[in-house]
This record gives structure tokens, C-alpha cells and sequence, in this order.
């Protein structure tokens, strides 16, 4: 290989020990390599508003085309939800997207699933702009112990 194709792709991840501590220290950081709490607020979400449109209530509404609209809002919310979790590259435009849709839910789909899940929605589209990678050499609890050096 060249000295560009050996930088093109991303180191991988630390080896741990089998069992269940190697596990989660794995699970740990792929999880910090995206934004994880945000994708997940996202799909939740939208799984509430589409939790939602089935309920048999007298105070659910069907706006649109027969409705459609209230699932196709809650459905591409759940599918960027997902797409916030797995392609963390593309997260500024994801996360976008799940803004402008958790607020046209307020229209679309019982009233954003009687806000729960707008607000659900929201709060993760807005984790998920802010998030920004910790840098691979940098442990979290190895900058929080140098912050409460330089305090003291």
C-alpha cells in the first residue's frame, strides 16, 4: 500500500479482552463515535407518533391525504433516526431533516404525538447537530482529571 491509502481508512478500534467487560468497553466506544443519544431520541420519536396514530381516540386526527401524512412524518423520522446512529458522517444534514419533520408533525401527525414525541424528536435532532467526536487518543476521564488539575 501507499502512504495515501494507508491513511484513507480509520484505525480500528482498541482489542479487549473477551467477556463482558470487553463488550461493553466495545459497545462503549462505538457509541461515542456517533451520536448515539440523539439518533435514538430521534427514533423514539417518531415511534411514539407512530405508536400514536393507532390509538382508537376520539381526539386522534388524520390530516392529509387519507392520513398518509401521519405516517410517512413518523416513518422518516425513524429512518433518520436510524440513519443518525449508523452514518454519523452525514449527521449535520440528518439531524436537519429531523427538525424540519419533528415540527411538521405538529400538522401531520396528532399533534406531533400530543407533543411527546415532537419534543422527543427535537431534543435528539439537537444532540445530534451539537455532537462533535472526541479525538481518538483522548480518554474522557483522562481530560476530566487534567481539568481538576489545572483548577487546583
Amino acid at each position: 500500500m501507499t502512504e495515501h491509502e494507508e491513511g484513507a481508512f480509520p484505525a480500528p478500534p482498541p482489542e479487549y479482552p473477551a467477556g463482558t467487560a470487553g463488550t461493553s468497553r466495545g459497545f462503549r466506544h462505538w457509541r461515542r463515535t456517533r451520536p448515539f443519544w440523539g439518533g435514538l431520541l430521534v427514533l423514539l420519536g417518531g415511534g411514539e407518533m407512530l405508536a400514536l396514530f393507532y390509538v382508537p381516540w376520539k381526539v386522534v386526527l388524520h390530516m392529509g391525504l387519507y392520513g398518509i401524512s401521519g405516517y410517512l412524518v413518523p416513518a422518516l423520522l425513524c429512518i433518520l433516526g436510524l440513519f443518525l446512529i449508523f452514518d454519523p458522517q452525514h449527521r449535520t444534514f440528518y439531524s436537519i431533516l429531523s427538525l424540519l419533520f419533528s415540527v411538521a408533525s405538529w400538522m401531520t401527525s396528532n399533534l406531533g404525538g400530543f407533543m411527546i414525541g415532537m419534543i422527543l424528536a427535537m431534543t435528539g435532532a439537537s444532540l445530534a447537530y451539537g455532537w462533535t467526536e472526541t479525538p481518538q487518543g483522548e480518554d474522557e476521564d483522562a481530560g476530566a482529571a487534567s481539568e481538576q488539575l489545572s483548577i487546583s
